[in-house]
């Protein structure tokens, strides 16, 4: 049994020595394009009043989103643009989104708080309890952080 675990165990290792024998770079250009582009750098970690800001602006557009709904005035259109406004935080909180940082559940705040409105408007209710749940958890906890 111990020696099948480690014939096994060294396969594995072995699998990506040999696949990286098979990447090799080949240079199609002709000699005279440019060089190629530097990735872009990683801006510095986000700061306590960045995820401040961002977390009132996240609160405000879930407590604008709930007045609609609570209105019984709300239309087609102020769903899709609710949920676009929802869509948009949670893309600008990737960048709390690097764990093991401070601020990382302000990203998860807002994926939970897009998910909860998704169940929503969607009818579905478990969706909806479990991602407004989340997202109360981690707004707190987001808070506490910036705090």
């Amino acid at each position: 049994m111990k020696r099948t675990f480690m014939a096994a165990l060294l396969v594995c290792a072995a699998l990506p020595i040999h696949a990286g024998e098979k990447l090799k770079v080949i240079d199609l250009s002709d000699g005279t394009g440019t060089k190629a582009t530097q990735p872009p750098k990683v801006t510095s970690a986000a700061t306590a009043s960045e995820a401040k800001d961002f977390i009132v602006r996240l609160e405000k557009a879930m407590e604008t989103g709930f007045n609609q709904v609570r209105s019984g005035q709300v239309d087609a259109v102020q769903l899709r643009k609710q949920a676009q406004s929802l869509a948009a935080l949670q893309v600008e909180g990737e960048k709390f989104g690097v764990l093991f940082t401070p601020f990382h559940k302000c990203n998860e705040a807002s994926i939970s708080a897009s998910s909860s409105w998704q169940g929503l408007i969607g009818g579905n209710q478990s969706q909806f309890e479990n991602g407004y749940n989340s997202y109360n958890k981690e707004r707190q906890a987001c808070i506490e952080a910036a705090n």
